[in-house]
């Protein structure tokens, strides 16, 4: 039996940014003289030492957390009350599959930052981690940040704000000089198609947000037109689809007392008004029935509503308009959506969300699908003979001004929620997702007879919700089974994190979140000892691959930096296959995690003794 003993170098002293072929994570030893090593030997890690530096190794799960952006759940309920909320845990990853991150204080608050996702427009390019320390430098965990923007419009109607036709093929139907919709003569043969654009520059802010539309022109021309609200929906051409619409939308039902009548109007929308085939002014909006497998139209019976100025005994008669009506408003609170028509000097009622009418008489809630609304807009095809071009034009838009929004670019920094989920560009997000909100939740049921109380906006101009972070699992707020950042973020008690402090700088409202105590940084990955240029076989089932890796380090059960010790209670020896004698000049040592990736967390002074011997 002989023993070899390898190092990189001879002192402790070394920064981790020291690049050479002697780094404590990878290096040779080059011999004086040619060693010997005997046919049919053995091989087996009779010790090692490394020194690990402060930083803390993150993968996989580890680096998995969720945002709850909402109302606040009750956790001693039996029955999930998630089911009642618009919201859905907003999953948040800041590693990379299959690879070890090896981290300091500043770059883990950096890599969560850069990686942080926002779907709420409001909170779009407010996020920020810092790391917090006290006056003598000391690290004590880190400052979450969540700022919200109030106000109400930062951003000038965009000139493209039309540019995206809305049906089955790419002919553009209309121009658009802002603030001016109108509808461009294709011939005879293209009068029943429709001409809808959506504009897709600035989603709406939901903070007293508003859309303001004057339909005049169209409806004195007697033709069909819409104004309404919507997430986007693009055409998926992989599956053949042409229909801009969620692949679990249904055209072929509609919820109504009566037939609503549009005729050509069958593109989606979140919320909208229209005047119909038959001159009445429509109300509808996407909805579900639980009871069914799609979602649908359903009619917004505005004519019941409490606080109407339409209340009677049905549809408002939009051809006579006998109140001389010039535009249509929505104006967005939070998860409500009110709806307003009015002319120069006068404005009145449509619907307003309240807890004494009928949910059948007013929108459904602001939900997490559509929390990035945009202004679409109808015109439809004249009734008489003679071809006529008619308009909409946009007297006001409350949108938000995003560097970085796009809803339809797979890059973007910024998007919607289920925008992003269409686009399929995060892991663990997919419209499977968005359908549990959109079709599952029973307040999206105008037929449910349950009344869902609308959040609205608190003093601060800001959505009444309680923003939280979900550290650890949560069986109230789900799903949430992979959180793992409880301890590395520093709250080792809690799973949700929804406590913290308020500042106000112009009119954005920020939300800290500060760890309750510094986190014990530790090494959270095993680290192994590889041997290269030898005959041992050894397959790393994690990888799928031979490897010459020789024995496992215990690491992970260090809580803290520094020298590490570790000597097998037994010898566990490796065949090198060597029929023939083996001649070597020098030993090549590796540290590795488990995909084989360096440890480059070491640092300093690494020792591995190795044995070597001809079994009797």
């Amino acid at each position: 039996m002989s023993l070899v003993i390898a190092s990189n170098q001879d002192s402790e002293l070394t920064s981790r940014e020291e690049q050479s072929i002697y780094t404590p994570y990878s290096f040779r030893n080059a011999l004086s003289s040619t060693y010997k090593i005997p046919p049919n030997s053995q091989v087996c890690l009779q010790s090692a030492k490394v020194n690990l530096d402060s930083r803390i190794t993150l993968a996989g799960s580890n680096g998995v957390y969720y945002d709850w952006f909402g109302e606040a759940l009750d956790e001693t309920l039996a029955v999930p009350p998630i089911d009642s909320s618009t919201s859905y845990p907003i999953l948040q990853n800041f590693t990379s599959a299959g690879r070890v991150e090896e981290l300091t204080t500043e770059e883990l608050a950096d890599l969560v930052k850069a990686n942080h996702r926002e779907y709420y427009p409001n909170r779009m390019g407010h996020h920020d981690v810092a790391v917090k320390r006290s006056a003598s430098n000391a690290f004590e965990g880190y400052d979450f940040k969540y700022g919200y923007n109030n106000v109400q419009t930062n951003a000038s109607l965009p000139s493209s704000v039309a540019s995206w036709t809305y049906f089955f093929d790419d002919k553009t139907r209309f121009t658009f000089s802002s603030p001016t919709f109108t509808r461009v003569d294709l011939g005879a043969d293209e009068s029943l198609t429709p001409a809808v654009g959506i504009g897709l520059g600035h989603p709406l802010s939901l903070s007293n947000g508003s859309l303001k539309v004057n339909f005049a022109d169209s409806n004195a021309s007697a033709v069909e037109w819409g104004v309404g609200l919507s997430r986007d929906c693009r055409a998926d051409p992989d599956d053949g689809s042409e229909e801009f619409m969620p692949p679990y939308f249904s055209h072929r039902e509609e919820l109504a007392t009566t037939p609503m009548l549009l005729d050509n109007q069958d593109y989606y929308e979140d919320f909208g008004v229209h005047r119909n085939a038959s001159g009445e002014l429509v109300v509808r909006q996407s909805s579900c029935q639980t009871s069914d497998k799609d979602m649908l139209f359903s009619e917004v019976e505005y004519w019941d509503n409490a606080d109407s100025d339409l209340k009677g005994i049905g549809r408002y008669d939009i051809d006579k308009n006998d109140d001389g009506y010039e535009y249509i408003e929505f104006r967005v609170v939070g998860e409500k959506v009110n709806l307003y028509i009015g002319k120069s000097g006068t404005t009145d009622l449509v619907c307003k969300v309240d807890t004494v009418s009928d949910k059948s008489t007013y929108f459904k809630p602001v939900q997490q699908t559509c929390w990035c609304l945009h202004p679409i807009l109808f015109v439809g095809k004249d009734d008489s003979k003679n071809w006529k071009t008619n308009s909409l034009t946009i007297n006001g838009f409350s949108g938000m001004n995003i560097t970085g929004y796009d809803s339809r670019d797979y890059s973007a920094k910024y998007s919607g929620w289920y925008e992003t989920a269409d686009l399929g560009k995060v892991r663990g997000l997919n419209i499977n997702t968005c359908r549990q909100v959109d079709f599952r939740r029973a307040i999206n049921d105008p037929t449910f007879s349950e009344i869902y109380d609308h959040i609205g906006l608190n003093a601060s101009n800001l959505t009444d919700y309680t923003p939280a972070m979900i550290v650890s699992p949560n069986d109230t707020y789900t799903p949430s089974s992979n959180s793992a950042v409880a301890e590395i973020f520093g709250f080792p008690s809690k799973s949700i994190v929804n406590t913290g402090t308020y500042s106000t700088v112009g009119n954005i409202v920020t939300l800290s979140l500060i760890s309750d105590s510094a986190p014990l940084f530790s090494n959270t990955k095993s680290i192994f000892v590889r041997l290269n240029g030898f005959g041992q076989q050894v397959l790393n089932a994690k990888t799928g691959n031979q490897s010459t890796i020789l024995a496992h380090l215990p690491t992970a059960e260090v809580k803290e930096e520094g020298l590490f010790f570790y000597e097998p209670n037994r010898d566990v020896w490796l065949d090198l296959n060597n029929p023939y004698e083996i001649t070597t000049t020098d030993f090549s040592i590796d540290f590795v995690y488990s995909n084989e990736q360096y440890a480059k967390i070491l640092q300093g002074q690494s020792i591995v003794v190795l044995y070597f011997r001809t079994p009797k």
